[in-house]
């Protein structure tokens, strides 16, 4: 009954398009069971064509993973190398929920900026490979932060470093670094994401007389072609395994612990120093969480006559400037006078409160590192005794952590009070490394 009444109103709808002048002589035209298929092929078609597909938008999904999901784009091959690497991560399975925690005040920053550049989403995905979510991540071979930047690399795209500041840990300006890097490499290596994603790893040389070497013997030149260190040949392979688990999350029964597709940090441009223990009570949190937004401070302070972009909770960013902009600078930092002792030095004052010959000499308008006794001196201070860098002390004391399932790096620094970064100085391992069951990890406490 219901093909025979679409059967007429697709009779009807005919009709009325062709509009022939009809006679009462004319009799109802029966169609023959191959023009009624023909009929009711041609509507289905009709009707599929003028159906309004509304697909979301990137900033329309709830959450993050979800955003990232529906904008992959790089062919994930099914072969050995990505296999291995996806069993892998299915095997544990906690793994992306600790991830999770790690990324989530910066992951839809990244996000965005790769969305700017409209570059592949799946290189939000890279820090997972790279340093495991961790701002402190450093590798055995003295690359830091985010997404592993070597002191040449830095150099070469920009990176800041002096005694307050740390360039590779700033996520804002490491991130600004990396995506800078990634599109050269695109550029330059063929326009094959791959390519240039091997190259981050290894250097653009290396990948680029490999390539060199392929064409010369009339060999292809993509990822998959070339001979690469073991290294870079698992490197993108786990970076394709991760976006391909992301993609079929729901069919592999895996899951990416929810992140609120909403900005949870915001930029505040700082024009002159600030003491952080002051920024954190201006902010309302704790001067840690501060310091876990910006990873890149080494000292109690934002580096003197240097801008500095400061990364704060979203719902706390408006207060924040009020009081900043209602505070002269001048009260932006706390200061001490101390008065030169039989014995001093500036090397000695400085190392007494945490701060740089430099600045002391800066500050004081001292020409030369010649103090006198009785001299007083104008010291920025910060009252605030439980910075990190004033906790980080190590002495001769030394236990063994034998690595439990479940374990990791970051889990291990808290029950423990010390840094990730010095397990990973401490024991020759890279941050992005995976803990073994009953590994032996040193901790000096």
């Amino acid at each position: 009954m219901k093909k025979s009444a679409l059967l007429i109103i697709l009779l009807c709808l005919t009709a009325c398009q062709q509009t022939p002048e009809l006679s009462p002589a004319n009799q109802p035209v029966v169609p023959t069971e191959q023009e009624e298929s023909a009929l009711l092929k041609d509507f289905e078609v009709r009707q599929k064509s003028t159906e309004i597909i509304i697909a979301k938008q990137p900033f329309e999904h709830d959450d993050v993973w979800q955003r990232i999901r529906s904008q992959l784009t790089i062919a994930v091959p099914d072969n050995a190398q990505v296999e291995k690497w996806r069993k892998y991560y299915l095997s544990h399975p906690n793994f992306m929920v600790t991830i999770s925690k790690r990324a989530e005040p910066f992951l839809l920053y990244i996000v965005e900026e790769l969305e700017k550049r409209n570059m592949p989403v799946e290189l939000a995905l890279l820090p997972i490979v790279e340093s495991s979510y961790l701002p402190h991540g450093l590798s055995n071979k003295s690359a830091v932060g985010l997404w592993q930047f070597t002191p040449v690399a830095a150099e070469r795209f920009n990176l800041d470093k002096n005694w307050w500041y740390e360039g590779r840990r700033d996520v804002v300006e490491s991130t600004r670094a990396a995506l800078d890097y990634f599109e050269f490499f695109h550029r330059t290596l063929g326009q094959d994401w791959l390519n240039a994603i091997a190259a981050f790893n290894s250097g653009e040389g290396r990948v680029g007389r490999a390539i060199k070497k392929n064409k010369k013997a009339n060999l292809p030149s993509d990822f998959w072609s070339l001979k690469l260190p073991a290294e870079t040949s698992d490197f993108v392979p786990k970076l394709l395994a991760i976006a391909d688990i992301l993609k079929r999350s729901a069919e592999l029964n895996y899951t990416f612990t929810p992140i609120q597709n909403s900005p949870a940090i915001e930029l505040v441009n700082i024009d002159s120093q600030l003491d952080l223990t002051l920024a954190a009570q201006w902010a309302n949190i704790d001067v840690h969480k501060l310091l876990r937004l910006n990873p890149g401070l080494n000292r109690w302070a934002t580096a003197p006559n240097k801008p500095y972009q400061m990364l704060l909770p979203a719902a706390v960013a408006d207060s924040f400037k009020n009081k900043l902009t209602s505070t002269h600078k001048k009260q932006w930092l706390q200061w001490d006078r101390y008065q030169v002792k039989a014995g001093d030095s500036l090397g000695k004052i400085a190392n007494q409160y945490v701060i740089d010959v430099t600045s002391i000499k800066k500050t004081n308008q001292l020409s030369s590192d010649i103090i006198r006794i009785g001299q007083w001196l104008i010291v920025p201070l910060t009252k605030n005794d439980s910075l990190p860098w004033q906790l980080a002390k190590t002495n001769k004391k030394k236990l063994i952590h034998t690595v439990r399932s479940g374990d990791n790096l970051w889990d291990i620094s808290q029950k423990y009070k010390v840094r990730v970064q010095d397990i990973i100085r401490w024991n020759k391992i890279s941050s992005n490394s995976f803990l073994q069951p009953k590994q032996k990890l040193a901790i000096l406490l």
